[in-house]
């Protein structure tokens, strides 16, 4: 049955990503006027329509709202949020699978379990106040996510995450994600099978994925040991979901956060950091992402926002504001918040896929920023 609805997914979204292809090709994106005046009306558009990711991404993503909540609460919308994360709670009380998107008539997960839901709704949960409130639905999940996705402290099933073209766990990224989450349980004293984890959580993210400068993507990259049908090759890949995520979620020491901001130093462009020093190889993708393959490979105005909130919470304020600068001058021709643009700095429109715009993370990362900044 999750097969079927899966393979209903993949169609459902080929049409809408080629239909959003053709329009963008046809009409161009929209023009909100000022960044001020897009952010607005997105999160205020969004808040009406329980915070879709945006353009042609019509469900709910816990993941793009778990970074978007602080942006979220700070234009005002933390009631509504709220609400939205009781209506997920519901729909995965109801379910034996973590789905990354949700819909009000279907679910699906892209392209297999959600191995980033669990996290991102106790980090969502935790941001609008209530996660207490549902502590016996988030204790019964996270007996699920430990079951399912995760051995040894380190998150290591297979599911979609934020690198959803990919065909291997991003593991890194959703043991980051993973710590996050259970010190926020901890911190609230809410029981769970992580209850008591999160320092061999981080001990585990650093003995096997640390390389000394940053986070690999995965075991093995660089150390020559793990799973090398999971290995795009025998290098390390400096990758911004494993790097990025740890900053602003604050789950790394000053001397870590240190070497990570050198390193994403070569990512930088005029435009904002891409997302990986190298696209990945075909073998690496799902095989709905063929044409795709450096869709990871270019300047992704939400990564970038989330790196600008993560320097600033490291003491990196300078840094941080040529991050954002780069970003605003990228963004603002458009009058639009987009999901992802080129290295020449236009937005991302190639073999039937264009860039989302309307981005719901972009905007709400941005209005975090400003606000903090005020």
């Amino acid at each position: 049955m999750e097969t079927v609805r899966t393979g209903r997914y993949y169609a459902r979204e080929l049409h809408r990503r080629l239909a959003h292809y053709v329009e963008k090709r046809r009409y161009g994106f929209r023009d909100h006027g000022s960044l001020e005046r897009a952010a607005e009306t997105i999160l205020a558009t969004r808040a009406e329509r329980g915070f879709e990711a945006g353009g042609h991404f019509r469900g709910v993503w816990p993941r793009d709202l778990a970074f978007s909540a602080r942006g979220l609460s700070a234009a005002g919308y933390e009631e509504a949020v709220a609400e939205t994360g009781r209506w997920l709670v519901d729909q995965l009380s109801d379910s034996s699978v973590f789905y990354t998107d949700f819909h009000d008539r279907f679910h699906a997960a892209s392209p297999a379990e959600g191995v980033d839901t669990f996290p991102a709704l106790v980090l969502l949960l935790a941001e609008c106040g209530c996660l207490r409130e549902h502590a016996d639905a988030v204790a019964d999940l996270a007996a699920v996510h430990r079951k399912r996705f995760v051995t040894g402290g380190l998150v290591v099933g297979s599911g979609s995450s934020w690198w959803d073209s990919v065909a291997g766990p991003r593991e890194a990224y959703n043991t980051a994600m993973l710590l996050a989450a259970v010190e926020r349980l901890e911190e609230r004293s809410i029981e769970t099978a992580f209850t008591g984890e999160s320092d061999a959580i981080r001990a585990a993210l650093y003995s096997q994925l640390w390389n000394g400068r940053y986070f690999d993507e995965r075991r093995g990259a660089a150390h020559g040991s793990g799973d090398r049908r999971n290995r795009d090759d025998d290098r390390s890949v400096l990758a911004c979901d494993a790097n990025v995520v740890p900053l602003y979620l604050g789950v790394v020491d000053d001397d870590r956060a240190a070497a990570i901001v050198s390193s994403l130093d070569r990512l930088e462009t005029p435009f904002g950091l891409v997302m990986r020093a190298e696209p990945f190889s075909h073998a690496a993708v799902h095989p709905f992402f063929l044409l795709h393959r450096d869709y990871h490979y270019h300047v992704w105005p939400w990564n970038s926002l989330m790196y600008a909130v993560g320097l600033r919470r490291y003491g990196y304020d300078d840094r941080a504001r040529r991050e954002i600068e780069r970003v605003e001058a990228l963004l603002e021709p458009y009058g639009n918040f987009l999901e992802v643009c080129t290295l020449e700095g236009e937005p991302y429109v190639k073999r039937g896929y264009a860039s989302a715009e309307d981005f719901t993370v972009a905007a709400a990362l941005w209005t975090e920023y400003h606000s903090e900044s005020d």
